[in-house]
């Protein structure tokens, strides 16, 4: 049975790209090595891509969130299913010990070799256009013949960004603008969701939906795990670094409040009673959060996670 909270319901509007997916879900032997999910930003493109390649990967073929490889999938450690990293441009990397996530690293470390839980391996670019030009071109013999376990992913706004010689060999899945009643049921949706989040009220710090996404999804994925907490811990730390430069018109003290709401979102949907120590825990926190002390939120983020993982 697939996992209703990860399927392709949640792709609205977009009945041409998920008549390809579907198509190809029917027999995953099928499915092409390159596919380039390319439409407009914020029409679903990722959502569909991440949903694609969770049921390619799954034991199976349903996206049935019990398996090993759907639960490796959705705690973000599944070996099989490398999504290059967003917002960073990607390069061919050195010739020698390529560092990771570079193109030379990807061909020589990863895809010469057999899937390690899954019948497939699954390689996302959720920003294709951030392909440097040399890397391109490395990438190219790859994409032109891949090995029969790895499929690509690439997603992109125009297929101008790309080589025509990577798109010739590719099918390209189209996405289009959302129709209005689309986007109303949408909205709808949001604000109900977000009166969830915010206890009634409105998005309080004006963030835009691919950071929420984002967020939650982290806190989601490791917050209910001991272990998997102090890895939440690290992520948030390395958040904390990029916001110094201000980013999206938000505080550092901003973002932290903001996942304090996930957090609290989360523990009282799961297992209220079990969680009051870890609600009391983020209470604590929001309160001396803004004692205007340098630095004084990192000592706060230990002791804060010390108390969630006990």
């Amino acid at each position: 049975m697939a996992d209703a909270l990860f399927s392709f319901e949640q792709v609205s509007g977009q009945d041409v790209a998920l008549t390809y997916i579907e198509s190809f879900l029917k027999d995953r032997s099928k499915i092409p090595g390159s596919i380039i999910f390319h439409g407009p930003d914020g029409v679903g493109k990722w959502l569909a891509a991440e949903r694609f390649a969770r049921q390619i990967l799954c034991l199976e073929g349903t996206s049935c969130g019990i398996c090993d490889s759907c639960r490796q999938f959705m705690r973000g450690v599944h070996p099989d299913y490398i999504q290059f990293p967003r917002r960073k441009n990607i390069a061919i990397g050195k010739e020698k010990d390529p560092e990771e996530f570079t193109i030379r690293w990807l061909l020589s470390a990863r895809i010469p070799y057999k899937p390690h839980t899954s019948d497939y391996r699954i390689v996302l670019f959720p920003e294709a256009n951030r392909i440097n030009n040399e890397a391109e071109t490395t990438l190219l013999k790859t994409l032109e013949e891949p090995p029969p376990h790895t499929k690509f992913i690439l997603i992109v706004n125009d297929l101008h960004n790309l080589k025509q010689t990577i798109v010739s060999r590719s099918v390209c899945i189209p996405f289009h603008y959302l129709p209005q009643e689309e986007i109303k049921k949408i909205r709808r949706n949001e604000i109900a969701e977000s009166k969830l989040y915010y206890g009634g009220s409105l998005n309080p710090f004006e963030i835009a939906d691919e950071f929420l996404e984002e967020w939650h999804e982290n806190v989601r994925e490791h917050c209910h795990d001991s272990i998997l907490l102090f890895k939440l811990e690290n992520w948030i730390r390395d958040q904390l670094g990029e916001f110094r430069s201000n980013k999206e018109g938000l505080t550092g003290i901003d973002f932290l409040e903001m996942i304090c709401l996930l957090l609290l979102y989360e523990y009282r949907q799961k297992n209220f009673e079990a969680n009051i120590g870890r609600i009391e825990a983020i209470l604590d926190f929001k309160l001396k959060l803004h004692y205007e002390i340098p630095a004084l939120e990192y000592v706060l983020l230990s002791q804060l996670f010390l108390r969630l993982a006990t």
